[in-house]
């Protein structure tokens, strides 16, 4: 059983003056609608409301441009005065991703994640 932030040993030890909230679209201006929707169900109190990992995983923001990729296909960025960067064009999104499925089957290349699964 889950407990209520009221419930906790220490809530009233300390107390804050309500404040209205600062709207996610001026702390992040530059984030896309998709993103701030996204951050915005991780941020629901109380926590019952929260976004699920498996939910967030089926979100729109991580199937809309541009699609997220493993760091080796990200653009190099150009340093002032040095050589023009290699451009990392990426393979076309082809997978259909699932919570459900095993991770190696949603990767573009399974090798990517090898050195990180425990042998056993």
């Amino acid at each position: 059983m889950e407990q209520e932030i009221t419930e906790l040993p220490d809530y009233n030890k300390i107390s804050f003056k309500e404040q209205a909230p600062v709207p996610l679209e001026e702390v992040l201006p530059d984030a896309s609608p998709q993103a701030l929707d996204l951050l915005g169900r991780f941020l629901l109190y109380p926590p019952q409301q929260r976004i699920s990992a498996s939910q967030a995983l089926l979100h729109h923001y991580f199937f809309t441009a541009p699609l997220p990729v493993h760091p080796s296909e990200l653009p190099i960025p150009q340093r002032p005065g040095g050589p023009a960067p290699k451009a990392h064009p990426g393979p076309p999104h082809v997978h259909d991703f699932h919570v459900d499925r095993p991770l190696e089957e949603s990767l573009l290349n399974p090798e990517l994640i090898r050195p990180f699964i425990p042998e056993g």
